[in-house]
């Protein structure tokens, strides 16, 4: 879960707080958004990378956004997250519930619908979610001991839940890695200039429910998700087949970015627009859901290891810093924070 609201701010943050990033508008008012095909980075030559890290390069540049074809998942493992989160959403409240990430310190489980808003000065978000993280060795050690890590908590159903979620994220997570190094190609830098700052990525994967609203919103103050940036370094989104999620551009514009059947949903966060030097766009985004039907989405928030410091590229880049010298942990923690507080629905 790595939003950041859309509104800025101008004033230092108070001691002891994590300034945040706000990414400025891009020159180009893009009217689509565009399509990459990731094969030749997985599969070809030295020359095919280069040129696919530039067509990315190029898409995150103008519009920050980019669809992805051929990325490595197996279909039927999308498709098996999808059924494992309609499964588990459509499930009575009190077993949701029995899994809230209330009764954890990292976040992690279920939220309700109003429990996250992601521009809580201006809208209150209707979606409910699931998320999960990395559990790796020191999970249980860490468990308590560091605000992001530890274990994940699992629902004794849907069947099948658990195993089509650790396919997903384990898949997703791998392709992020791969996007980070053509990230670093794109910016004419070596391919492997990310690996050691992604080594213990901190991602979380997030299963997500939007209720229908025919028609659209009844008023400006409830969407699905209201209009913000993601915060850490790169979202990889899987949609189903209804629509609903929009990009800004520069013109103020909403720009659609509907579901490509086989195709991912790519962005950058805050820290990668930093990291780029502003080559890469942070864009604003929301999500609208005017049908009559549920709509359901899995993302991939792939983010730093949490001990590394949010400026580390900057001598690279010549990136303004996004979080100081804060740690990747103390910058999520305060997106956390400024989401998950005051998300009381009415």
């Amino acid at each position: 879960m790595t939003e950041t609201t859309s509104s800025t701010h101008s004033d230092a943050p108070p001691a002891g707080e994590v300034a945040r990033a706000v990414p400025p508008a891009k020159s180009i008012p893009f009217t689509e958004v565009p399509l990459v095909d990731f094969q030749g980075f997985r599969n070809g030559t030295d020359a095919d990378k280069k040129r696919v890290a530039a067509e990315i390069g190029k898409a995150l540049n103008d519009v920050g956004f980019f669809y992805l074809i051929n990325h490595g998942i197996p279909a039927g493992d999308v498709a098996a997250v999808f059924d494992a989160a309609r499964g588990f959403f459509t499930q009575p409240g009190e077993r949701k519930t029995a899994v809230s990430s209330e009764k954890t310190s990292n976040h992690r489980g279920y939220f309700p619908m109003g429990g996250e808003n992601v521009d809580p000065l201006h809208t209150r978000d209707l979606k409910e979610g699931f998320d999960i993280g990395f559990e790796g060795p020191l999970a249980q050690e860490e468990a308590g001991k560091r605000g992001l890590r530890g274990l994940n908590q699992w629902p004794d159903d849907p069947p099948g839940f658990r195993p089509a979620l650790e396919r997903y994220y384990e898949h997703s997570v791998a392709l992020g890695r791969d996007l980070c190094r053509a990230f670093a190609l794109a910016l004419d830098l070596k391919e492997d200039t990310f690996d050691r700052e992604i080594e213990h990525s901190e991602s979380r994967m997030r299963l997500l429910s939007y209720p229908p609203q025919p028609g659209g919103p009844k008023d400006s103050s409830a969407f699905g998700a209201g209009a913000h940036t993601d915060c850490g370094c790169l979202t990889i989104l899987a949609q189903d087949t209804l629509g609903g999620l929009a990009a800004r551009n520069s013109a103020g514009d909403w720009i659609a970015v509907d579901p490509i059947e086989n195709a991912l949903v790519c962005n950058v966060g805050d820290i990668m627009e930093q990291w780029s030097g502003g080559r890469f766009a942070s864009t604003v985004h929301r999500v609208i859901n005017d049908s009559d039907r549920y709509r359901y989405s899995v993302a991939l928030f792939f983010n730093p290891n949490l001990d590394v410091v949010v400026d580390s590229f900057k001598s690279l880049t010549g990136a303004k810093s996004a979080g100081g010298k804060s740690t990747t942990e103390e910058y999520l923690g305060c997106c956390f924070s400024e989401t998950r507080s005051a998300c009381q629905l009415p």
